[in-house]
């Protein structure tokens, strides 16, 4: 093994108590939501000309490294499933998949054979790879398991589907690099197979996988295959893989994505139920209001907490600064008062009453809406009385609407769905 690891892979042993203990002690990030069952899934549909190239056991950086290497330099999207044990003790590698933009899966905290394997057993060991990566790396993950050695019984499609996975990915080509064959013969093994949907299983602890990389991906397209994530066999004809068809969600968000108010984390994955920052939404809120320009015009910060940052060029970054501080000046966000200092808390998570006020500055001060809208009488009981007004205009115009039994839920987060359904409500709205 290279020196990128702690450690040689024989003599990890040691690394499963304390790498156990510290897994299950950090604040987890949850799993995307997903509405459909577990699946387990060997290929993609023959529907579209799509081959999604993973890659599971990244724990030798003198391979591993070099096969990133490749993909980056071809821009090709993988999918890569890790396991916990190299996470804790491959940086380098981990910092590589998370710079090349690769989707995540889980290939266990030790990657022992789950078929021998109790149910108790089986909680603690799935899930390990990915959460353990999005804990070291601030990074989300893909809500796919691949087990060790493709052993997934019953048993152990129940503790994934109890640890919140969504599908099992098998394979339907092995490229057989784990045997150490040439990189000649893993060329021809895959290309031989190669085929609409097909899941290809590369190891990059084999040492010529990276040799053989270059011309499996220069010759599949120039076939005409499209190299995708998983998700991007997934999802078919989706837009994105986490958001139902048919939900006025879908619609939205197929709106807003395709209007450029808002996008996906990446292009498979818009993530509907997450929490939206109060940073995230100035930006949405200043491109829908169209006030946004190329150039920073604004020299001070009007928030201690949103300083004006450069980016890698010496220049002011867009984002955050340039985006709150035209939310600012056209009247959306006012922040408040902490310690004798303005405070926009930019990476808290938005509530709906938040949502709900700074929509209601955009209809009165963009579409000449009135304080309050004649004629409604909308009441809940946890609004705030100075923010009667602005949840009433809302819900009296449909563009918000509240919960049962009279409550708006005012501190319930804003996800990123609802905000894109309220746009598009927004957008339909016509000048008073």
């Amino acid at each position: 093994m290279g020196m990128g690891c702690v450690g040689r892979r024989m003599h990890l042993g040691w690394i499963m108590p304390v790498a156990l203990v510290v897994f299950w002690l950090v604040i987890r990030s949850p799993l995307p939501a997903y509405a459909a069952p577990i699946q387990t899934v060997y290929r993609g549909s023959d529907a579209l000309p799509r081959i999604a190239l993973t890659f599971d056991d990244t724990f030798r950086p003198e391979y591993t490294l070099r096969t990133i290497s490749v993909l980056r330099d071809r821009q090709v999207p993988a999918t890569f499933f890790v396991t916990g044990w190299y996470v804790m003790n491959c940086p380098d590698i981990n910092e590589a998949l998370a710079a090349g933009g690769f989707e995540i899966g889980d290939h266990t905290m030790s990657h022992p054979d789950l078929s021998k394997l109790n149910y108790e057993e089986l909680l603690k060991e799935i899930g390990g790879g990915t959460e353990t990566f999005a804990w070291r790396l601030k990074s989300r993950t893909a809500p796919y398991l691949r087990p060790p050695g493709g052993k997934a019984g019953p048993l152990v499609v129940q503790a994934a589907a109890a640890k919140g996975f969504t599908h099992i990915i098998q394979w339907d080509i092995d490229s057989d690099d784990w045997k150490g064959i040439s990189a000649d013969a893993i060329t021809k093994k895959v290309l031989l197979g190669a085929h609409n949907g097909a899941i290809v299983l590369f190891h990059c602890s084999a040492p010529h996988t990276f040799e053989a990389l270059p011309a499996i991906i220069d010759t599949l397209r120039g076939r005409g295959y499209e190299l995708v994530t998983v998700s991007g066999l997934l999802k078919g004809d989706r837009r994105f893989v986490d958001v139902p068809v048919g939900t006025a969600a879908c619609t939205a968000i197929e709106r807003v994505v395709e209007e450029g108010y808002m996008s996906g984390y990446n292009r498979d994955w818009f993530g509907p139920e997450d929490p939206i920052r109060r940073a995230q939404f100035a930006k949405v809120a200043v491109n829908v209001a169209g006030l946004h320009t190329d150039q920073v015009e604004f020299d001070a910060a009007t928030f201690f907490d949103v300083p004006r940052l450069t980016d890698e060029t010496g220049g002011v970054s867009a984002y955050p600064f340039d985006y709150v501080e035209e939310a600012v000046a056209a009247g959306i966000i006012r922040g408040s008062e902490k310690d004798g200092r303005r405070v926009f808390q930019p990476d808290s998570s938005l509530t709906r009453l938040q949502l709900a006020r700074m929509m209601a500055r955009m209809m009165r001060n963009f579409k000449g809406y009135p304080e309050a809208l004649p004629g409604t009488a909308v009441q809940f009981r946890d609004v705030p009385p100075d923010a009667s007004n602005d949840v009433q205009l809302l819900a009296g115009l449909g563009v918000m609407r509240g919960y049962s039994a009279g409550y708006f839920q005012v501190e319930a987060k804003a996800t990123r769905g609802q905000v894109a359904v309220v746009v598009g409500r927004y957008l339909d709205l016509p000048a008073y």
